[in-house]
């Protein structure tokens, strides 16, 4: 990944987790929602990772009125940031590496008095390229998934948003600015970032008849790359559900924004993430050279086999067998294990897929456009491709990433 997207990921960490207080989520259609029958402590509870758990951290409370909650990445075990909470308030969080492998974003949960109770959906993330050849070539790829006109947060609010909240209940109000909040994360992403990157944060607010309001706040981050072909546009978004009682709904909202500017990075994972940026851009040259070294080398050694031809037919069957080798090669891969899997695949009907959740290769069934998997190795077959089960209320609020062949 270039170093720009290294950035970006540490900027998703300032907008997409600050914070989301909330009513109790019992008094939200189970049914509907689907998120109160599993809460991120369950999560936490299936995938510690190295056996820690990575939940509510209070050690360094500087005082009684408040407690401090860092984010650790379960790679390295570095805290990422700290933020200062309400002591009353039980903060917990899970780390996600489905859009890079060694750079955490998080889900956070939090519950407190007035059944307060508040969560982010997982973070998605596409691509749009401005040059039309550009993205009709890119679809025909494996990325070609990702490739997603940039929408604004109200979009994402119609699409996603507006009918699960009527569902469950609630009457929508209408929108809320918090300019104190939305100025804050601007600057602090100015300050990480000397990229085109842009934040548009949507707010709505809701009411039900059991004396509970609600917030859904939509992020969309996004940043312009110089291509070849010209820009593409990076750009991620989560959507903040906040449910409280509605007589401590103001206090909880000044209370969250409070936390928001204790927001603390630690420069040690600041120094980790320049590092690893560092080590990406030379390894990114070295693959670069060696790869133009291996053109050169076929070239170099097609022509000499070229004039070995010509001069007598020595060549012959050494041509033969280069043929047969770039048969396999295309047809089975380069590995003999890769083209035995793949020719018994063939047979049955499957595919072999890898799971970056987990690390592992799993089977499915074949013929379907593309899959969805979890932690656990549970799968959804789709074939629609603007459709994504992540912060699909009746699925529990789990984490799902799509899967690609395994190599």
């Amino acid at each position: 990944m270039k170093r720009p997207m290294l950035v970006v990921i540490s900027c998703l960490l300032i907008v997409f987790c600050w914070g989301r207080s909330s009513s109790r989520a019992d008094e939200v259609d189970a049914e509907e929602t689907g998120y109160s029958d599993r809460t991120i402590d369950e999560e936490l509870e299936d995938d510690t990772l190295d056996g820690r758990e990575y939940g509510l951290s209070s050690a360094l409370a500087p005082s009684s009125s408040t407690k401090t909650h860092q984010l650790i990445d379960a790679r390295t075990g570095l805290v990422v940031n700290s933020t200062e909470y309400p002591s009353n308030w039980n903060v917990i969080s899970k780390p996600s590496y489905t859009i890079d492998q060694k750079l955490p974003t998080f889900l956070i949960q939090i519950t407190g008095p007035d059944h307060l109770n508040s969560f982010n959906t997982p973070i998605a993330y596409h691509v749009d390229y401005q040059d039309p050849q550009m993205a009709q070539l890119m679809y025909n790829t494996p990325y070609g998934k990702m490739i997603r006109p940039l929408a604004g947060p109200q979009q994402i609010f119609n699409e996603e948003v507006k009918g699960r909240m009527a569902k469950s209940g609630f009457e929508y109000l209408g929108e809320r600015e918090q300019p104190e909040v939305t100025r804050y994360l601007r600057n602090k992403i100015a300050s990480k970032s000397g990229m085109d990157t842009a934040l548009s944060i949507y707010n709505t607010e809701w009411k039900n008849s059991k004396g509970q309001k609600a917030m859904a706040s939509v992020s969309v981050i996004s940043m312009e790359q110089p291509t070849v072909s010209g820009n593409m546009m990076v750009w991620f978004y989560t959507v903040n559900y906040t449910f409280v009682d509605e007589s401590a709904y103001e206090k909880t909202l000044e209370l969250m924004k409070e936390a928001t500017f204790s927001y603390r990075e630690n420069p040690q994972w600041e120094e980790y993430v320049n590092r690893l940026g560092q080590q990406r851009a030379r390894e990114n040259q070295r693959r670069a050279q060696l790869a133009a070294a291996q053109h050169q080398n076929r070239m170099q050694a097609r022509w000499s086999a070229f004039n070995a031809h010509q001069d007598k037919m020595k060549g012959i069957w050494a041509a033969q067998d280069a043929n047969h080798a770039s048969f396999m090669n295309r047809n089975f891969g380069a590995g003999s294990d890769t083209g035995q899997r793949q020719f018994i695949n063939m047979i049955n009907e499957e595919e072999t897929v890898y799971n970056p959740l987990t690390g592992n290769n799993y089977q499915v069934n074949a013929g379907s456009t593309e899959y969805w998997m979890d932690s656990d190795g549970n799968y959804i077959r789709n074939d629609d491709l603007f459709y994504t089960p992540n912060g699909d209320i009746n699925l529990n609020n789990r984490e799902w990433v799509r899967v690609e062949n395994a190599h």
